[in-house]
């Protein structure tokens, strides 16, 4: 694991690389296209005293900052999800969704979705 700011230890060679983030890309995208179904089939079908918005925290550490910056943006550009602030230690992120019934799923999804696909690029 790096700290934040520094680069991560284990190196890759640039196919890897390539090929890691090529995945992060098609990993993002499916995580783009299934947010934005929930969301439409949540806003088409559901009572809008059944919705249930709040914010969570989601644990940041362990990633450079580069993986920090992409992980928050990556987040927030999800529909029904965004990066509302980082710690000044940048261990937590502030975390706003739209369905935030089960704060533990909202964090796995982070985790398998983004986050998992981000480490498997970026080290």
């Amino acid at each position: 694991m790096s700290t934040p700011g520094t680069p991560s230890t284990t190196a890759h060679s640039w196919p890897a690389r390539v090929v890691g983030f090529l995945m992060f890309i098609v990993h993002f995208t499916r995580e783009l296209v299934m947010a934005n179904i929930a969301i439409a089939k949540s806003v088409l079908f559901q009572k809008t005293t059944d919705l249930a918005p709040g914010f969570l925290i989601y644990p940041l550490k362990g990633l450079s900052r580069f993986e920090i910056l992409v992980l928050t943006h990556s987040i927030t550009l999800t529909p029904g999800t965004a990066s509302v602030m980082i710690s000044d230690d940048y261990t937590e992120l502030t975390v706003h969704a739209f369905d935030a019934r089960d704060p533990e799923a909202v964090r796995a999804s982070i985790k398998t979705g983004l986050e998992d696909p981000l480490l498997a690029w970026t080290r």
